[in-house]
């Protein structure tokens, strides 16, 4: 969970992968949305943006460019140490097979010394498998298990460098102990299977009732269609693409259940609208702070609520509804326990989505979860440039992530930068600080990256409770540590 959790360490255990590599179509299905849409950027010529980037009630602390590798996807931190992921995708598109999947020293999830905040420093890497992303990472101290008392870091692994159909790709959830940040040590696998991608995103929840840790991972497009799979759909094994999975012994990831619109309510509750349209695609999953709700981000088919008291059965409870002039895209969550609250994004890059559908980019959505049966939408929050009015300039002005912390809510905003949203009155969200970082060019050859607008780009969120701190990762620019002013 994007908040103050805990967790464990292992000891390396040896996975063997079957090399069968089935034939795999020569077209841009094996890509994920928001790669379609940075793979449709990187064919057009921007202007840069924003040079000087801007703030309000925020100040930089430090930052570090990560040797200017680009594709830094998101960030975490914990104990003083910042964790910065990488992605990276192959484009098929018409039997094109250009790399853009980090690889040398440009590879795997960065682990920066933070406790000079102004002088963040690299001192190691969290190595993913070669032709693998390492997209999302979350870390937390144990608290039960055998490696109870130590640091596990989880690492979502997507293959990147070749054809989801090649099972010589490691794909899944990869566990380090970075009890010493400094010497990570990979201490367990779980294999995702064939064909996906593989992790897309994940979360964790330590589960008090049960003494065990669970993390919440995304398997998009497990449900697609597809014709060489033995159950007829892009996961062999016929799953959902929520997978929830038990992390108590590290070394020893089981995946306890999984849960599907497709295999467990017999057909997605929309077919999908607006520019994007899709009811089936499962793309991330956030827990409750107890761990016993897990809010799937489904697309249009908006965000459902499982109860997953009883890990081993997920029960559908409710999700949220799309009006038909709204272009849906459900992409990421947080919940607010305390009240009830789900803050919601949006990731809809298409300004203009036809006839009959509202003009504008992604934005927040406050839903009151009170009766999951029901949840009703009670507010929302929208940045000047996400409406679409006038001229934006270059770049992204789409919502991808939000982080609650307190009454407040963090959010990564694309080439808005970092917004902050003071929700102490969910039904009227009012910004009170943000941050827009320079834009940036990363120094990979167009020939080898292609996906990165040289403007700002920022990714992801967090908030280290214990000193308040922001930390922020852009995909150009790198790490960014800030302070709240005002």
């Amino acid at each position: 969970m994007r908040k103050t959790l805990i967790a464990a360490t292992v000891t390396a255990v040896a996975l063997v992968f079957g090399a069968v590599a089935l034939t795999a179509p020569s077209n841009g299905d094996e890509l994920l949305k928001d790669e379609k849409h940075f793979l449709e950027q990187s064919n057009k010529t921007f202007s840069g943006g924003s040079k000087a980037g801007s703030a309000r009630n925020m100040v930089v602390v430090g930052k570090n460019d990560l040797g200017l590798r680009g594709f830094n996807a998101d960030v975490w931190a914990h104990e003083g140490y910042a964790y910065v992921g990488q992605w990276g995708f192959q484009d098929w598109t018409n039997g094109s097979k250009t790399r853009f999947c980090p690889s040398g020293d440009r590879a795997g999830v960065a682990v920066l010394d933070a406790r000079n905040p102004a002088n963040p420093t690299v001192v190691s890497r969290l190595l993913n498998p070669a032709g693998t992303s390492a997209e999302d990472v979350v870390v937390y101290t144990a608290p039960y298990g055998p490696l109870a008392g130590r640091d596990i870091a989880a690492v979502g692994i997507q293959t990147c460098g070749g054809s989801r159909y090649d099972e010589s790709f490691r794909r899944g959830i990869q566990l380090f102990d970075v009890t010493s940040p400094a010497t990570p040590v990979e201490v367990g696998f779980l294999d995702s299977g064939c064909c996906t991608r593989g992790v897309h995103e994940l979360e964790f929840a330590h589960r008090a009732d049960l003494g065990r840790t669970f993390v919440y991972a995304s398997v998009p497009t497990s449900e697609y269609d597809d014709a060489l799979s033995p159950s007829g759909r892009r996961d062999q094994q016929g799953r959902g693409d929520f997978r929830l999975v038990d992390v108590t012994n590290p070394a020893a990831p089981v995946e306890v259940s999984n849960w599907g619109v497709l295999r467990n309510l017999g057909a997605a509750p929309t077919p999908g609208q607006g520019c994007d349209a899709d009811g089936v695609y499962g793309h991330s999953a956030m827990p409750s702070h107890d761990g016993k709700l897990a809010f799937v981000s489904y697309w249009d088919s908006g965000f459902i609520a499982l109860d997953v008291t009883n890990p081993a059965n997920p029960v559908y409870k409710g999700r949220t509804v799309y009006e038909a002039d709204e272009d849906g895209d459900a992409h990421s969550s947080m919940y607010d326990m305390e009240r009830k609250l789900l803050f919601t994004a949006d990731e809809d890059f298409c300004k203009t989505s036809g006839p009959g559908i509202e003009t504008g980019y992604g934005y927040l959505r406050v839903y009151d979860y009170s009766n999951l049966a029901a949840p009703v939408q009670i507010g929302e929050f929208r940045t000047q440039n996400s409406l679409g009015i006038g001229a934006q300039g270059s770049g992204d002005y789409t919502i991808h992530n939000a982080f609650v912390h307190g009454t407040d809510v963090y959010i990564s905003w694309y080439s808005d930068g970092i917004r902050v949203v003071d929700a102490s009155n969910p039904r009227a969200p009012r910004e009170v600080a943000h941050f827009v970082p320079p834009a940036g060019q990363n120094t990979v050859k167009p020939s080898q990256r292609g996906t990165l607008s040289n403007t700002t780009q920022v990714w992801g969120v967090y908030v280290d409770e214990a000193t308040g701190l922001v930390y922020a990762s852009d995909m150009n620019t790198g790490l960014w540590i800030l302070r709240r002013t005002g």
